[in-house]
């Protein structure tokens, strides 16, 4: 039985939450809040068996095999640090740092210490995109030559919530632009050539709005776009010499169409159930094997989603 720990109490960590009480082998051991009568509300939602009023005191908590790190973009880095300086296997959610360096220092970390880091980019765990990514490096569609993802949504501006409030770790583009680049590397790689974007800032110099294109060293050119501010299609496409794949709603693909020069397209469909629970099954296979990192999203994957960000956020902030 993974002993589970969650750093955070707001909706996503809600949603995690309710995923390890579903899980076979997971059991909810503990939860942390900055104000315990939060964490305590929490655990009595979710039937933790401890809650804190500090990460610290979770992180030493030797009954918690694992944590998952949930609170805001800006405090991830030191929970996580936090928890692997006590050996506990982390499943971080997205973004797992705010800049390429602060992640970079978090793997080191996990390297040093010998503890499992794993970015919890939930999409990519997803049944309908390891299938694409199969049939793609399959040469199904030939080779592969452009592709593009969207993931726009239209919140409405509250310079106090964290989509726009900077101290909060604000952006489309650590939000909701981080699944579409995540897609665009799961399928073509980490090693890109060349960066270059664009977008809008709100009003409290957050990104609203951003296009990022990709270049590799083979030709091949890559789309992502993302805005907080816009209602998006949420596409997917993967343009081969020999066909092309089309994924509906890509952050939380249940279908994708594979359409072939001269056959009919052909629709495949997956089971409606929560991404979280596929990303928790692997985080749990990954630890009970003694694993120190996952080869769906890997630190490499990582990394350069960071890196892409952060050059991204220097051109359009400039």
């Amino acid at each position: 039985m993974l002993h589970m720990g969650i750093m955070g109490c707001g909706s996503i960590a809600g949603r995690m939450a309710a995923t390890v009480n579903e899980a076979e082998g997971a059991a909810l051991m503990a939860v942390a809040a900055r104000e315990l009568e939060r964490a305590d509300a929490f655990a009595a939602e979710f039937g933790a068996t401890k809650s804190y009023g500090s990460y610290e005191e979770l992180a030493a908590d030797k009954e918690v095999d694992a944590v998952y790190v949930a609170n805001i973009h800006p405090a991830h880095a030191a929970c996580v640090r936090l928890c692997l300086e006590n050996g506990k296997a982390v499943l971080c959610e997205k973004p797992l740092a705010m800049s390429y360096e602060e992640a970079l220092s978090l793997f080191r970390l996990a390297e040093k210490k010998g503890v499992l880091l794993v970015e919890g980019m939930w999409t990519r765990f997803l049944p309908a995109w390891r299938e694409i990514k199969r049939l793609v490096n399959d040469g199904v569609i030939g080779r592969v030559r452009n592709m593009q993802a969207d993931f726009t949504v239209d919140i409405p501006f509250d310079p106090e919530s964290r989509i726009y409030n900077l101290a909060k770790g604000g952006g489309a583009l650590l939000d909701v632009g981080i699944y579409a680049i995540h897609a665009l590397l799961h399928i073509l790689g980490p090693d890109c050539e060349e960066i270059k974007a664009i977008g809008r800032l709100s009003p409290t110099g957050s990104d609203s709005c951003a296009a990022v294109l990709l270049r590799y060293a083979d030709g091949i050119l890559a789309q992502a776009s993302c805005g907080c501010d816009v209602a998006g299609s949420h596409l997917a496409h993967i343009y081969g010499e020999q066909g092309h794949i089309d994924v509906p709603e890509m952050f939380a693909a249940t279908s994708f169409t594979l359409c072939r020069q001269g056959e009919e397209p052909q629709t495949f469909s997956y089971e409606q159930r929560d991404g979280f629970l596929y990303e928790l099954q692997e985080f749990m296979r990954l630890v009970e094997s003694g694993a120190l990192e996952s080869d769906i999203v890997t630190p490499r994957d990582s990394l350069a989603a960071a890196k892409i960000i952060d050059q991204a956020m220097q051109q359009i902030c400039r």
